[in-house]
C-alpha cells in the first residue's frame, strides 16, 4: 500500500488545490505541506522490495528514491518563491499531479509500456501548465505561448510513440534465435530519439528554448527537473532490462558518445550567440543534456555516475536558475522602458543566484556540478584526447555565454545615473516637483529560497562523497555497465 499512497497522495492533493485555486496563498501553503509529506513518504519507504499490483511490478530502488526525494523538495521551494513571483492559476495543482505521475513512473520502471504512456500523459499535463494564466488576469494567451505549447505537445507525443514502437520490437527480438541482427540497432535508435526529444538533445532541442522564453520560469523548471530527469531514469532502466541493446550495439554506443559531445558543443555555441537572457538560459540546459548523454552512452561506471550526478545537479541548478531569472525580471521601481544592466548591484541575491546556477550547470568549482563534470572529463580522456577537447571546448563556450549574460544584464553600469538638481524656481510648490522615485527592495521570501538553493549547491560541491557513494552503489548493481 505504500507504493499506492506514494502515487495517489499528490494526485489527491492536486485535485484539492484545483478546487481551491482562487485562494492563492492557501493553495501555496497546502501545496508546500503536501510536498513535505510526500518527501517524508519517500524517505520512509524501503527500497528494493518489489510487489505485484494489478499485474504490474512496483519497486523503488535507491536511485529512484534519491530523485523522488529531490522532486518534492525543490518543488516546495519553488512554491514558496511563487508567493512573490508570477505563476499560473493552476500551477500548484498541476505541479502536484505531475509529482504523482513522476512517482508512478519511477516505481513502474520495470513496466516500460506503461511508463511510455505515463510520459505522454505527463506531457499533456505540462501543456496545461504552459498555457496557464495568473488568477484574475485580463489578458488572453499570447499566440507564441500557444505555439510553444503545441510544439512541446507534438514532440512529446512523437517521443512516446517512438518509445512504444521500440519496446514492441525488442519484445519480438530473441538474441541468438532471431536471424535479424539489425533489430537491436533499430530499437536503440528509436529509444535514443525518444529520449533525446524528452531531454531536449540536439537536434531535438527546439522546444526547450521556446518553452523557457515563452512560459513562466516556474513551469519551465518543473518540466525540466521532473520530466526530463524521469526520462533519464527510464533510459537507464531500459538498458538494464534489455541488455541486448548495449551488448550488440558497440558501434552505435560509440556514435552516441560522440553525438553527446557534439550536442554539448552545439548547445553551448547557441547559448553564446543568443541576445536574450531566457534563450541563453535555455541553451545552457541543452548543453548540459549533451553532457548527460555522453556519460550515459559510455556505459562505464564512471561515465554513468557522472551522467546521474549531472542529472541530480540539474535538479538543483535549474530551479535556482529559473527563480533567479523570474526575480530579476520583476519591476524594481524603474520605468518599464529602462534598460536594466546592473541587476547584480540592485538585487545581489537574485543576481548571485543566476550566476551561481549557471556556474553549477557548467561545472565550475566549488558548486555542485564540478564533481560530475570531472568524472565526465576523466572518462573522455580515457576514450580519446579529441573527445576530451570536445567536452572542454563545449564547457569553455558555455562559460563565455554565461560571462556575456553577466556583462549584458548583471554587472553593467547603472542606467539611471544621478542628474544635477535643477534650481527651484520662485513660487514652486511640492506639487510642481517630480516625484522621488524609490527602488523596490529584493523580495525577502524569494531571495531566501535562492540562498537555500545556493547553499545546497555549495554543500554538494564541497562535499560530494555521500551523493557519489549512493550513485556508485546503484551503478554497481546494473548489469549493462562495463568496467
Amino acid at each position: 500500500m505504500s507504493y499506492v499512497l506514494l502515487i495517489t497522495f499528490p494526485l489527491a492533493l492536486g485535485a484539492s488545490c484545483f478546487l481551491l485555486r482562487k485562494e492563492t496563498q492557501l493553495v501555496i501553503g497546502l501545496a508546500v505541506a503536501a510536498l513535505i509529506v510526500q518527501l517524508a513518504l519517500v524517505l520512509a519507504m524501503p527500497t528494493d522490495q518489489p510487489v505485484r499490483l494489478l499485474g504490474l511490478t512496483l519497486n523503488l530502488d535507491p536511485l529512484g528514491r534519491l530523485f523522488l526525494a529531490g522532486f518534492p523538495a525543490v518543488t516546495a521551494l519553488m512554491a514558496l518563491a511563487s508567493r512573490r513571483l508570477p505563476h499560473g492559476e493552476h500551477f500548484m495543482a498541476i505541479a502536484l499531479i505531475i509529482i504523482g505521475v513522476a512517482s508512478a513512473i519511477v516505481v513502474l520502471l520495470q513496466e516500460p509500456f506503461v511508463v511510455a504512456l505515463l510520459l505522454v500523459s505527463a506531457g499533456l499535463l505540462s501543456v496545461l501548465a504552459i498555457v496557464d494564466l495568473p488568477t484574475g488576469t485580463p489578458t488572453l494567451i499570447e499566440p507564441k505561448v500557444i505555439a510553444s505549447a503545441l510544439k512541446y505537445l507534438v514532440l512529446m507525443a512523437c517521443a512516446g510513440v517512438l518509445a512504444y514502437m521500440g519496446f514492441v520490437l525488442i519484445n519480438v527480438y530473441r538474441p541468438g534465435i532471431s536471424p535479424d541482427q539489425t533489430m537491436p540497432k533499430l530499437v536503440l535508435a528509436l529509444i535514443v530519439v525518444a529520449f533525446g526529444t524528452r531531454i531536449a538533445l540536439v537536434p531535438f532541442h527546439s522546444w526547450l528554448p521556446d518553452l523557457v522564453e515563452d512560459s513562466s520560469p516556474m513551469v519551465s523548471a518543473l518540466i525540466i527537473v521532473v520530466l526530463n530527469t524521469t526520462g533519464l531514469l527510464f533510459l537507464i532502466s531500459v538498458f538494464q532490462f534489455f541488455p541486448a541493446l548495449v551488448a550488440e550495439n558497440e558501434r552505435g554506443l560509440q556514435l552516441l558518445t560522440w553525438s553527446g559531445g557534439l550536442a554539448a558543443l552545439i548547445g553551448a555555441f547557441l547559448a553564446l550567440v543568443q541576445d536574450r537572457p531566457r534563450r541563453t538560459v535555455g541553451y545552457l540546459v541543452v548543453y548540459n543534456a549533451g553532457m548527460i548523454l555522453f556519460g550515459l552512452a559510455t556505459t562505464t561506471s564512471a561515465g554513468l555516475a557522472g551522467a546521474v550526478f549531472e542529472a541530480f545537479n540539474q535538479t538543483l541548478a535549474v530551479p535556482l536558475l529559473m527563480v533567479s531569472l523570474a526575480l530579476l525580471e520583476q519591476p524594481d521601481g524603474r520605468t518599464p522602458k529602462a534598460t536594466r544592466r546592473d541587476m547584480l548591484w540592485r538585487w545581489p541575491v537574485a543576481g548571485s543566484g543566476l550566476l551561481g546556477s549557471g556556474a553549477a550547470l557548467i561545472g565550475l568549482p566549488p558548486l555542485s556540478g564540478f564533481a560530475g563534470k570531472m568524472l565526465l572529463y576523466d572518462v573522455a580522456a580515457r576514450h580519446s584526447v579529441v573527445l576530451l577537447l570536445l567536452l572542454i571546448g563545449a564547457t569553455a563556450l558555455a562559460l563565455l555565454a554565461l560571462a556575456r549574460l553577466a556583462r549584458d544584464w548583471l554587472i553593467g553600469a547603472p542606467e539611471d545615473q544621478p542628474v544635477p538638481e535643477t534650481p527651484i524656481i520662485l513660487g514652486t510648490t511640492d506639487l510642481d516637483l517630480p516625484p522621488k522615485r524609490q527602488l523596490a527592495p529584493e523580495p525577502f521570501i524569494a531571495a531566501l529560497v535562492v540562498l537555500v538553493f545556493l547553499g545546497a549547491s555549495l554543500a554538494i560541491g564541497v562535499y560530494p562523497q555521500p551523493l557519489l557513494e549512493t550513485i556508485a552503489d546503484v551503478i554497481r548493481g546494473l548489469t549493462f555497465v562495463r568496467g
